[in-house]
């Protein structure tokens, strides 16, 4: 059985999904080496295979109950037992709030695998939860994004209260200390981003070097600290232009007192104008 939905034109910041689907693999069946340019969680249902994080990595055998993230840009393999085959679900996405749920659920390129016994009540919501994902990427259209982020965050949830917490702010290691410092400047931004904010104002908040800064969401969101604020806004702006506000008004809303600039950065960003934007018809689509 294969069942799988992709979704070629995410269009969220926060969090988009990318790919879910359900496969009974062949035996043998093998996926890399080869990267990925988004994360994917994969949950195996039955059978057994391994997992070969990195080039130079000893294959890890997983069974049934065991889970297993892939990261972007980290070069993995993965292969089904010859005589027991796994059956898996995934899902698939990014977005710069992807790191930070994926922390929190305890999951990370050091933490890449997790177990869940098949028969537990954790394990069997995880399953239920996968399994419908792509049942609503083929069911009613209205409503389906909503549905599916709903899904997804509801899997990150779950995850989050069976596998974590994040280490705590008190955590003596250096990447733990720099995720941290990523978290407090994108929450930050997230409260403040409607006024006159500046990367200074960020860096001060955190109580970092605006370089250091730079440097670390260069390194875990693999963009700077202003072109974050800007797809923050921009994306606020978005969620406001299917409301009754002028176009200078949700400009002022997220940040911009100039409309001709909130013009000029919201076509940067999305490839058209703000008010075409407002205007156009719903050309999302999903193929199952």
């Amino acid at each position: 059985m294969l069942l799988k939905a992709t979704f070629p034109d995410p269009g969220n910041t926060d969090l988009n999904l990318y790919k879910c689907g359900i496969e009974d693999c062949e035996p043998g069946h093998q996926w890399g080496p080869g990267v990925r340019d988004h994360h994917v969680i994969h949950y195996i249902l039955s059978g057994r295979g391994i997992v070969a994080m990195d080039p130079m990595s000893v294959p890890v055998r997983l069974a049934a109950g065991d889970g297993f993230l892939i990261v972007p840009g980290r070069r993995t393999l993965y292969r089904a037992d010859d005589s027991d085959p796994w059956s898996y679900a995934w899902v698939g996405f990014n977005g710069l709030k992807a790191e930070a749920l994926l922390h929190e659920a305890g999951l990370s390129p050091r933490r890449p695998t997790f177990h869940l016994d098949a028969d537990s009540p954790e394990g069997q919501a995880l399953a239920v939860a996968l399994r419908r994902l792509p049942e609503t990427a083929a069911g009613e259209r209205r409503g389906r994004e909503a549905r599916l982020l709903s899904g997804l965050y509801g899997i990150l949830a779950q995850l989050s209260l069976v596998l974590g917490p994040a280490p705590a702010p008190g955590d003596e290691s250096r990447a733990a200390r720099q995720e941290l410092y990523v978290r407090q400047a994108v929450e930050y931004i997230a409260r403040n981003y409607a006024g006159p904010l500046t990367i200074r104002d960020v860096a001060h908040h955190v109580g970092l070097d605006r370089s250091y800064l730079y440097a670390l969401f260069r390194e875990q969101l693999r963009m700077t600290p202003k072109e974050y604020l800007v797809r923050f806004r921009v994306e606020r702006a978005c969620g406001l232009l299917a409301g009754p506000l002028s176009i200078a008004e949700i400009g002022r809303s997220v940040g911009y007192e100039d409309p001709l600039s909130f013009s000029r950065v919201f076509r940067q960003v999305k490839g058209l104008p703000p008010s075409r934007y407002r205007n156009r018809s719903d050309s999302a689509t999903i193929n199952p």
